[in-house]
């Protein structure tokens, strides 16, 4: 009976110690979950956020970034600031919202490229070139024969993407002289603009607002030198040839003493350049003659009696 009494009595003691120790257990507290955007692989800086590269998943509540986005919408066709690594809570912090500025990269237009020229006071209008402008690029060449140099207009109604290292006007209208224009130009038009900068000089010509298509048909040196009183283009390659002072005559850097011209004698009939070639019967024109002193050229037409007209 004592043993039997003793047995009862554990097994009574351990049933209440257990039921005891169930009933002041704590009750499980529920989970509470909430919904946070990441991304399915990892995302390069400066990518464009698209359906395909993210996901939703559910993660516990204190598991979940303050900043961490929670909804699709909010972020689709944002670009990232930096890169966001495979199942990484996607932060709107790393992200660029509408309203900040990525940099030159996004004022770039889809299809076009940004190429810099160097552009001076005279280049760039003064300095009253400004982003946003837009401007028609003219280049001047040397040209070839009687022709003499070019300009001609090879770039029509560009777009100033930045001017030096701005790409807004800070400067309230006032004008700045910088030292380089960044231009939004076509892939092909890119190419015109870096083989004109090789063969000639640049020169910006700022267009006014709602300008019409007005681009120049280009213009040589002749063109202009004919409508000048007494001067007429040299008959011949040879003729214009043996006019020029020849650039070996003198040593490098001097200039000739005088006019390299003299004036016909009126007794001589041999050198005088007559009206009609007594060959062929047609009328010849007045010989030309270039004259250099130093850096100033002159042109010179000799006239039938033997005159000199300047």
């Amino acid at each position: 009976m004592l043993v039997l009494a003793i047995a009862f009595g554990l097994i009574a003691a351990v049933s209440v110690y257990i039921y005891l120790g169930k009933t002041m257990e704590p009750a499980p507290t529920p989970i509470t979950t909430v919904t946070v955007v990441a991304a399915k692989s990892a995302i390069p800086p400066r990518t464009k956020i698209t359906q395909d590269l993210i996901y939703v998943k559910e993660v516990p509540e204190e598991a979940a970034h303050p900043k961490a986005v929670r909804n699709v919408k909010d972020i689709l066709g944002l670009i990232t600031k930096y890169e966001i690594l495979e199942g990484e809570q996607i932060l709107i912090d790393r992200l660029y919202s509408d309203e900040e500025k990525i940099g030159l990269v996004a004022a770039v237009p889809r299809d076009m490229r940004a190429v810099a020229v160097p552009v001076d006071e005279v280049v760039g209008v003064a300095g009253f070139v400004k982003p946003g402008d837009r401007v028609d690029i003219i280049v001047t060449a040397s040209g070839v024969g009687e022709t003499g140099d070019v300009a001609f207009t090879v770039l029509e109604d560009i777009q100033v993407l930045a001017v030096a290292q701005e790409t807004e006007d800070k400067t309230q209208g006032k004008a700045k002289v910088s030292t380089s224009v960044t231009l939004a130009v076509s892939p092909s038009d890119a190419e015109k603009l870096v083989l004109a900068e090789r063969i000639g000089k640049l020169r910006l010509a700022l267009r006014p607002l709602f300008a019409t298509a007005t681009k120049g048909q280009g213009i040589a040196e002749y063109d202009i030198l004919r409508e000048v009183k007494g001067w007429s283009p040299p008959r011949s390659g040879a003729s214009s040839a043996s006019a020029r002072p020849s650039a070996s005559s003198s040593s490098p850097g001097v200039p000739p003493s005088g006019p390299a011209v003299t004036p016909l004698s009126k007794g001589s009939t041999s050198s005088r350049p007559s009206g009609t070639d007594s060959a062929s019967g047609i009328e010849a024109a007045p010989a030309i003659v270039e004259v250099i002193r130093g850096t100033q050229t002159t042109y010179v037409t000799l006239i039938e009696d033997g005159e000199v007209a300047q």
